[in-house]
């Protein structure tokens, strides 16, 4: 795909408009004191509640590749997802194409439960959260029940405190990229599907099951109940890269 170099840097001084800024029930965005602070809950288990910024559409898409950094951090550890990197706004299976840092965690039983590296179907872990067996066994299972891959049972940076101020680097060169947590490399991966995507931060409420047959062909959200409320907070967001011209 062709197009132009690109390069942007948001400090969060004042809420700009080339974000766009999407809020799902019992979710806020707040702009101030140089920080995007993005917060979810208190909420019920059968709502889903998302806070998100990102810089593109389902049919709009702009980067072809490029290098998200951002500096952030958890103000607690919730049941939900949240995330930041690069996506194509697909949940097809076979299309869904992320490139980014994901957080998973689940009231009840789930195999994903930690804070990982993923591009495409592959994770790598970065945090594993309390249910590691739950994980273990997926690391068997998974992949002859969903078209997920897990890349290893040994979790990169355990030790890391999301709720401690960190910078996350992705470098998304296509075919492969690397994950960097405070210039540390922490995952490589790679994948065989191309795609355009979208800058994209979230936290929300919900994990992602695989679908087992599921006649869409999509993964599905399973929302969780939140009893507080929990943000992410955004120091800046920087990506540089090849874009398409709007």
């Amino acid at each position: 795909m062709r197009g132009e170099e690109y390069r942007l840097r948001d400090d969060f001084l004042e809420r700009s408009p080339y974000w766009k800024w999407r809020i799902d029930n019992y979710a806020s965005i707040n702009v101030r004191d140089g920080v995007l602070e993005m917060c979810m809950g208190p909420t019920e288990a059968l709502y889903y509640s998302n806070a998100e910024v990102s810089d593109g559409e389902f049919d709009d898409l702009p980067w072809v590749k490029g290098v998200f950094e951002a500096r952030l951090r958890f103000t607690g550890l919730h049941y939900g997802s949240a995330g930041f990197g690069f996506w194509n706004h697909s949940m097809r299976v076979d299309l869904s194409n992320p490139v980014w840092f994901i957080y998973l965690r689940a009231a009840g039983p789930y195999p994903l439960q930690g804070f990982f590296a993923q591009m495409a179907n592959r994770f790598q872990p970065i945090i594993l959260f309390k249910s590691v067996s739950l994980y273990k066994i997926a690391l068997d299972i998974l992949p002859f029940l969903a078209p997920i891959r897990i890349e290893s049972s040994s979790p990169t940076m355990q030790g890391l405190d999301l709720t401690r101020w960190n910078t996350f680097r992705v470098e998304w060169l296509e075919g492969s990229s690397a994950f960097y947590v405070n210039g540390v490399e922490v995952a490589r991966l790679r994948s065989d599907r191309r795609s355009r995507g979208r800058a994209d931060i979230w936290i929300d409420n919900a994990v992602f099951y695989p679908p087992w047959g599921d006649s869409g062909n999509v993964f599905r959200h399973v929302t969780q109940e939140n009893r507080a409320r929990t943000c992410l907070e955004v120091d800046y967001v920087e990506v540089n890269g090849v874009r398409v011209k709007p």
